[in-house]
């Protein structure tokens, strides 16, 4: 039944997403706006096949709620904040957007972490601190990556998206200390998610990539987990 909402919820927010794609791109490109941008907002439509594309390569089962979550995040960054320019309209919309991408990417960091580690199909409250650790650490990859992407595309299209000429590294350093704001966030509740000690529901969505690719219930992996902790 659960798994049913959570592809209930992927339908509308994937649907969503597609005509987002369309209509902000279509008005970029209508409105004389800058072409690259009209364009990359129609381009955004690719990441639709690109997500079954990645399970495909890596075998892995469809975890509808994560693929809702990273549609949204999408949506926010790339067609709001890019195609349509809100990063330039709205002051703190950037700072916003940096802060819960260090919410997606430690989650992502979490299902990384529990797609290499040896035993698979071990409890997900096993390695608790490995986990959340990994997940906080995977996230400040990304918030360094993301600024080296910008600055290539500086170097691309002369689009400055970091403000260099006017704030220096500020601008730079800002999101990514957003960003790690964000990340510690998501890490504690990781670990106390894991441990048993607090669920939340932030951590759901990598929650659900468990249980679809590895492991029987979230309840009862944690309790596992938490019991071995705490065994001598």
């Amino acid at each position: 039944m659960q798994k049913a909402r959570f592809q209930n919820v992927l339908t509308v927010t994937a649907v969503l997403y597609a005509l987002a794609c369309l209509a902000a791109g279509g008005y970029v490109l209508l409105s004389g706006g800058p072409v690259v941008r009209g364009l990359g907002g129609l381009a955004g439509l690719l990441f639709l096949p690109a997500l079954p594309l990645l399970r495909r390569v890596f075998r892995l089962k469809k975890a509808p709620l994560m693929d809702a979550v990273l549609l949204i995040f999408l949506f926010l960054a790339f067609i709001l904040g890019t195609v349509l320019g809100w990063y330039s309209y709205i002051w703190w919309f950037d700072l916003a957007v940096h802060c819960l991408s260090g919410f997606v990417a430690c989650a992502l960091g979490l299902c990384l972490f529990w797609m290499v580690r040896e035993e698979k199909r071990a409890p997900m409250g096993r390695d608790a601190l490995a986990a959340s650790g990994f997940g906080f650490f995977f996230s400040q990859f990304v918030a360094g990556l993301w600024e080296m992407l910008e600055y290539l595309g500086f170097l691309l299209t002369g689009h400055d998206s970091q403000n260099v000429a006017a704030t220096g590294v500020g601008d730079t350093m800002e999101d990514m200390l957003i960003c790690l704001a964000g990340s510690l966030v998501m890490t504690a509740a990781v670990w106390l998610h894991l441990k048993g000690k607090r669920r939340s529901f932030l951590v759901l969505p990598a929650e659900e990539f468990y249980r679809a690719n590895y492991g029987p219930e979230g309840g009862e992996s944690r309790a596992n987990g938490a019991d071995e902790a705490a065994a001598p």
